[in-house]
């Protein structure tokens, strides 16, 4: 391996171990031809933790040959971590992502690391000096994989957008605000189930394009981004009870999950499938983010969205014309997250809470949740070019971040929903909630 390819992979070691699953990287790796058989059994050993497998898993790549780097390259690629992709090669497509247009205007560089003081204004360092916002940043649908079959072998669309930045710290006489001023603004957790083992579901077309188009916002606010593509349940569950270490210096948190949902009938609750085809409900993804579970995370905002059905029920519109989702939604097919029950056997009842015990703080607070649809409703998606609710949601960011609250950027989210595709509403709570909260996108102190 080039002297300088193991460099980059030192650099970012901390990044590869943190944000890449072991399990896929190894198994695409092995297909690559990287590892034989024999070679990945070190990776499978029980006896040591996952940290330390992964640990050896890129210290080995840098001794496997000249074209080992460009396999890790595209294997990271494959799985959806462009962000890392950014960070080891420059000369990557991603690394260039947004295309430039025709004009002479230099190139945006849109890689985390090396761009960081170009993508933020120091109002501290710059006060004597005034910056012009965009007027207008209008989102280009990705494109949908003309072949579906094989959509999971072609590299996703990575949206053309940009961000519109902020050019002021927000200010409210009314209520108080949640601190968003340094440079570790957030993080964005993706927790997305597009395969399910078994053939239990059916593939989740379009949820690859959803990904792509939330990192790309997300690196544009500012946000560090990390995926969890396709965790079995026990890997879930380790995943959130780990979340402390991951989140500890986010200013805010950021949660999408994305499956099949189903209802609990005569509950509140839901059942969200995982890769392996267990289930994990609603509730119980929410008492890793309640105060007892994160301690140091309160009074960090924390917003969860959730892209699954909730119900089987579908909402009509009678009208004489047709909708925007007829006209503009050609690439797979319009599909439901979910159905009436989950197939396989029920879940096992609640565990009954342990005794209760004074608190100085609620149990829980500072969580925004937003849901794709209403209780016992069903949720859209489109298999060329993602849900629709994550589509409208991307759209919505891009345009106005730079000057509105979150809460009110998931009213503005709702209601382009129904506008656009007639057919869906969302549905938004809050569990202590009460701040404002900017993201000033492209500001820090």
């Amino acid at each position: 391996m080039d002297e300088e390819h193991e460099k980059a992979i030192q650099r970012n070691f901390t990044s590869l171990v943190e944000r890449t699953d072991l399990d896929s990287m190894v198994t695409v790796l092995y297909e690559k031809g990287v590892f034989s058989e024999q070679m990945i059994e070190r990776y499978q050993n029980p006896n040591k933790s996952s940290r330390d497998r992964k640990r050896q898993l890129y210290r080995d790549i840098t001794r496997r040959g000249p074209r080992a780097f460009g396999h890790l390259v595209d294997s990271l690629s494959e799985l959806g971590h462009w962000d890392i992709v950014r960070e080891l090669d420059p000369n990557s497509p991603f690394a260039t992502f947004p295309k430039p247009s025709s004009s002479s205007m230099p190139k945006r560089e849109t890689n985390p690391q090396s761009s960081k003081d170009s993508q933020y204004v120091s109002l501290s360092n710059e006060k004597n000096k005034t910056k012009e916002m965009q007027k207008s940043a209008v989102p280009v649908a990705a494109t949908a994989p003309v072949d579906l079959d094989n959509a999971a072998a072609k590299m996703p669309v990575i949206p053309e957008f940009k961000v519109i930045k902020s050019t002021r710290f927000m200010d409210h006489d009314d209520l108080e605000l949640y601190h968003t001023r340094s440079r570790d603004r957030g993080v964005l957790m993706v927790l997305s189930y597009i395969n399910f083992q078994n053939n239990i579901e059916q593939i989740r077309a379009g949820v690859d394009v959803d990904c792509a188009t939330l990192k790309h916002l997300f690196l544009e606010i500012g946000f560090e981004v990390i995926s969890y593509p396709d965790l079995t349940k026990e890997q879930t569950l380790n995943t959130l009870s780990s979340l402390e270490v991951v989140l500890e210096k986010a200013e805010c948190v950021f949660l999408v999950v994305s499956s099949h949902g189903y209802e609990r009938y005569g509950t509140s609750d839901i059942d969200i499938r995982c890769s392996d085809g267990q289930l994990i409900s609603f509730l119980e993804i929410m008492t890793y983010f309640s105060n007892k579970s994160l301690p140091k995370l309160i009074g960090i905002p924390k917003v969860l969205i959730f892209q699954t059905c909730r119900g089987s029920n579908e909402e009509y519109v009678l009208s004489s014309e047709p909708t925007v989702s007829q006209l503009l939604m050609p690439g797979g097919g319009v599909q439901r997250d979910g159905s009436a029950r989950a197939r396989g056997p029920p879940p096992p009842p609640p565990r009954p809470s342990a005794a209760p015990r004074l608190l100085e703080t609620p149990l829980y607070s500072d969580i925004l949740i937003a849901h794709s649809t209403p209780p016992g409703q069903v949720s859209y998606r489109d298999g060329g070019c993602g849900s629709w609710y994550i589509q409208v949601l991307c759209e919505v960011f891009a345009e106005r971040v730079h000057n509105t609250h979150v809460d009110k950027l998931f009213t503005l989210v709702d209601m382009r929903m129904r506008e656009k595709f007639r057919r869906q509403t969302s549905s938004v709570e809050r569990w202590g909630f009460n701040k404002r909260l900017y993201l000033h996108p492209g500001l820090y102190e």
